[in-house]
């Protein structure tokens, strides 16, 4: 498995895998030092230092254009598996977000002592290497990802094709769903300013749904794969549109993300800012109030510029820590409404209700992500509210397309959220309906995919 995760990352680009190599060597024997140093009380100074080693290789590479704008360097290419073209400017390595969020996790642990240091190099290089997971996650924790590579795996009919049916869901996704979509709304985002308010609408309702698609999709693929080898990777979605406040929101999207910035950020500077704030209140505001809001307003600016280096990244970051304080700090109000009103929280309306404005709030934070500046996603808002007219469509068909595509998910979602037992055709216990339903899945991805959209979103990240 080690050696198909190497091949796996040299596929791509060779030259990085050195600093790949560096890094994982650095933090073997950073994890047994940092335990030793633990041990004799210096712990917090070691696990400093290298963390702040691990986030400085990360800002390099991902901050380069941003803090040295125009500046050119020529990187050399290796041309091992396959011809690839010379880079003539820095990039982000592949899955270097990811490999440092997981050396973190790592090295947060044994600080803690809830682990030992992983003391074989082969089974710590092919946790941070892991081939289904090194691109974009899952961000598995070390006690759920190591004890697997250890345990003895026998060959497991059930697990392949069950792994097989999650890859293939994946591939619809993407090909079908997210590809597809992909086309439309680069379309309307490349021009915005030519396009109306209803096309700028839609494409962010679209795109909603393409970036949902092609992140979910990759990760079924990833779990999917990882199956075979009788690895169970953690889920990173669960029916995220199907929310019903925006905290809600981050506990269904990109669930190891969102836990790893509760467990490693927010959490430790609620516990700061509380042995700090000794008041009961502050401005008319429970102490309470104002911690949440500091650690959730820093932890999401975190959040928003570890996604891009513009400024556009950082207020769709600052929005969700401002809508994650109001959500916090009205919830008495919300649940003192709904008696007024005499409506359950649970009740069928209240749940459409709630499920429809978080979707819209979502939608509208995407604008921010989407866009290619602060400029340019303000114009987008200013031309939503202030016309209208018919929307741009260009191929009736591939409108048709589209929206099958989004029907099918969003029916998917449903059962799955709804209806857990009577949707998953693929996993029918009628032989006849497992196979037409994989058959159909196979012919739809086959006929209406798109095989040349392009990488998945989050690579880049």
């Amino acid at each position: 498995m080690l050696v198909a995760s190497i091949a796996y990352y040299l596929s791509f680009i060779p030259v990085f895998f050195g600093l790949v190599a560096l890094m994982i060597a650095g933090n073997y024997l950073g994890g047994r030092w940092l335990k030793s140093m633990t041990e004799k009380g210096n712990g917090k100074m070691a696990l400093t230092a290298l963390v702040v080693l691990n986030l400085l290789v990360l800002a390099f590479f991902k901050y380069f254009r941003f803090l040295f704008p125009g500046l050119e360097i020529d990187l050399w290419f290796v041309d091992w598996f396959y011809r690839v073209d010379p880079i003539t400017r820095m990039i982000l390595p592949l899955g270097l977000s990811y490999l440092v969020f997981t050396v973190i996790s790592y090295l947060i642990e044994i600080k803690r002592k809830t682990i030992d240091p992983e003391m074989h190099p082969g089974y710590f290089s092919l946790y941070l290497l892991f081939f289904p997971r090194i691109a974009q996650g899952p961000i598995d924790r070390p006690k759920v990802l190591l004890p697997q590579l250890r345990e003895i795996h026998a060959f497991d009919n059930n697990l392949v094709t069950s792994g097989l049916k999650l890859m293939l869901w994946g591939y619809f996704k993407k090909l079908v769903v997210a590809d597809r979509l992909a086309i439309y709304v680069n379309a309307v985002y490349g021009n915005s300013e030519h396009h109306n308010g209803t096309t700028l609408m839609v494409a962010t309702v679209f795109f909603a749904f393409q970036i949902y698609a092609d992140f979910s999709g990759y990760t079924d693929i990833a779990l999917g794969s990882a199956q075979i080898f009788g690895i169970r990777l953690t889920g990173n979605f669960r029916q995220p549109y199907l929310a019903t406040s925006v905290k809600d929101f981050w506990n269904r999207w990109h669930i190891t993300f969102s836990t790893w910035l509760r467990d490693y950020l927010f959490l430790p500077l609620a516990f700061f800012f509380s042995k700090r704030m000794k008041k009961d209140r502050y401005l008319f505001l429970k102490t309470e109030n104002w911690i949440y809001f500091f650690a959730i307003m820093i932890t999401f600016a975190i959040c928003g510029i570890w996604h891009g280096e513009g400024w556009h990244f950082l207020a769709w970051g600052v929005l969700f820590g401002l809508l994650l304080t109001l959500s916090n700090w009205l919830h008495p109000f919300g649940r003192h409404f709904r008696k007024i009103l005499k409506v359950k929280k649970n009740s069928t309306l209240a749940q459409t209700f709630s499920i429809a404005i978080t979707f819209l709030i979502i939608c509208f934070t995407f604008i921010f992500f989407r866009a290619d500046s602060l400029s340019t996603a303000g114009k987008i808002i200013k031309t939503i509210c202030s016309s209208s007219g018919i929307p741009f469509y260009g191929s009736p068909a591939h409108v048709v397309y589209m929206l099958v595509g989004i029907l099918l998910l969003v029916i998917a979602d449903l059962g799955t959220e709804f209806f857990r037992t009577r949707t998953k055709l693929m996993f029918h216990p009628y032989p006849a309906v497992r196979l037409g339903s994989v058959v159909f899945l196979a012919m739809i991805i086959l006929l209406v995919g798109v095989f040349d959209g392009g990488q998945f979103i989050y690579f880049q990240f």
